[in-house]
């Protein structure tokens, strides 16, 4: 699903309206997902196709949005990290390393998101951060949904 910051659909609502034509567009605004803009033609197609398909495309939309929303809060720890002073950045750390810990000793998920976190949290601050937002080797999306960072930026 295309994004735009609102600030974009406003200066650029003719391309707004382009790209809605082709599926839902989503508006943001301060890195959260306010609205949700799609075409006559776009319900028109939907309605068309079997209640199934369009069940299945709006779960996957709203998955999406949900991933999307996981990654500007990842993002926002890392930048965190990146330039907080040592004094307010190691207790996030801190916190973030127990929580993992907590995962293992309590068996409250897979030794493979655990092992994972675990090297991510071993990094260097800035490499960690660069580490938490990209993908990870193909586990981004699921370790930024199975996150030691609780509550931070929530």
């Amino acid at each position: 699903m295309e994004q735009f910051s609102s600030t974009d659909a406003k200066q650029r609502f003719g391309q707004l309206l382009k790209a809605s034509g082709a599926a839902p567009v989503a508006i943001e605004k301060h890195g959260k997902v306010q609205a949700i803009m799609a075409s006559p033609e776009f319900f028109a197609r939907v309605q068309r196709n079997d209640q199934g398909v369009s069940a299945r495309q709006l779960a996957r939309a709203q998955q999406a949005l949900i991933e999307k929303d996981r990654l500007i809060r990842h993002q926002r720890i890392a930048f965190d990290l990146a330039t907080l002073p040592a004094a307010k950045r190691d207790p996030l750390i801190k916190a973030a390393r127990l929580m993992v810990e907590r995962w293992r000793n309590e068996r409250l998920c897979s030794s493979d998101y655990i092992n994972k976190w675990e090297q991510i949290l071993s990094m260097p601050p800035r490499e960690m951060a660069a580490a938490m937002v990209s993908d990870v080797e193909g586990w981004g999306t699921s370790l930024r949904q199975n996150s030691p960072w609780v509550g931070v930026h929530a």
